[in-house]
């Protein structure tokens, strides 16, 4: 099955209609699911990769995610700064074994995205630019989470920057928009740094799959009136890689509580990458004049719609914690 869209709100249409006509009932460990099997998705236009529908209007939790990735990290509080119910199905207390970061950026230094980049500057028609991330270990030994991914491939044809995603497992409610997100990232990232354009992102499904507790939020979703398609901005035409280690330890900072590393040389589009990480941050502390103030330092609005609705649950927040004070005098 083929499914090839301009955006990913219009993709996430289609995967649905299909699962619900399609999609054979199917009962998985984690639950009753409807799938489809062997399924081919493309993404004509990567840049169009947030959701702009009230029930998928993801930005915070898929940016955090991108950058456990790329900071290398496996640790659950991490990643549970931006997703709260992340599973927790870690060997120890704070380590996850199926984490990303590790094997797509082992050490922390993004080595193997840069090493893509090298192979490519070498040989632009080469076809060995993949990133394995499923691994040996993970058929020989019962690790209690595995990867859904399997590969990333990265193709240089017609001057254009492909993408090539297997996953072997793929929930399409919670895991593939932030899937989509965080992998055309990386791909405009190293189009950027292979001075050539971003071509379209293919996402190859062996299990495409919905879970029953998901129908109704998808049906939901299905009855949202079409919203225009939202594009991020354009990412600077430059090598990323040294603004990426800047925002990755200002993303650490802002997570920790510490000093934010500054940097003049940083461009208004990853300035905005950063304070959208502080956005989150003061949201969930119930800071929402701290949230309307970066909302004002914003070099684009394509971001606005996504604030406002954050401004808005740190709003609620800060009631809850003035509810929660004790009253009367010191």
């Amino acid at each position: 099955m083929q499914i090839i869209q301009n955006s990913a709100d219009d993709l996430l249409l289609e995967v649905f209609k299909r699962l619900f006509k399609s999609g054979l009932e199917a009962q998985a460990s984690k639950g009753h699911i409807l799938e489809l099997t062997g399924v081919q998705l493309e993404l004509r236009n990567p840049r169009a990769r947030l959701s702009r529908t009230e029930t998928r209007s993801i930005l915070f939790s898929s940016l955090g995610e991108l950058f456990w990735y790329l900071s290398g990290s496996q640790s659950l509080s991490f990643i549970r700064h931006y997703i709260e119910k992340y599973p927790e199905e870690t060997p120890d207390s704070d380590t996850l074994q199926a984490a990303y970061g590790p094997r797509l950026a082992p050490h922390g230094s993004m080595s193997l995205l840069y090493r893509i980049v090298e192979l490519l500057k070498e040989k632009p028609t080469s076809r060995r630019a993949v990133i394995p991330i499923y691994s040996v270990s993970d058929v020989v030994i019962d690790h209690p989470e595995i990867p859904c991914t399997c590969t990333l491939q990265f193709l240089i044809r017609r001057n254009r920057l492909l993408m090539i995603v297997y996953m072997r497992s793929n929930d399409a409610f919670k895991g593939l928009p932030s899937d989509i997100f965080a992998f055309t990232m990386i791909q405009e990232m190293l189009a950027r740094a292979l001075e050539v354009e971003v071509g379209s992102y293919k996402h190859f499904v062996g299990s495409l799959h919905l879970y029953e507790e998901h129908f109704q939020a998808a049906e939901g979703f299905l009855s949202e009136a079409v919203q225009k398609t939202h594009i991020m901005p354009l990412m600077p035409r430059e090598d990323p890689f040294p603004s990426i280690n800047i925002v990755v330890k200002a993303e650490k900072a802002i997570r920790e509580g510490g000093p934010i590393p500054r940097s003049p040389y940083l461009s208004a589009y990853w300035k905005d990458i950063i304070r959208l990480l502080q956005i989150h941050s003061a949201a969930k502390d119930g800071k929402e004049g701290r949230v309307r103030y970066l909302r004002e330092q914003m070099h684009s609005n394509q971001f606005a719609p996504y604030i406002e609705k954050r401004r808005k649950q740190a709003k609620m927040r800060g009631k809850a914690v003035q509810l929660s004070l004790p009253t009367g005098s010191d």
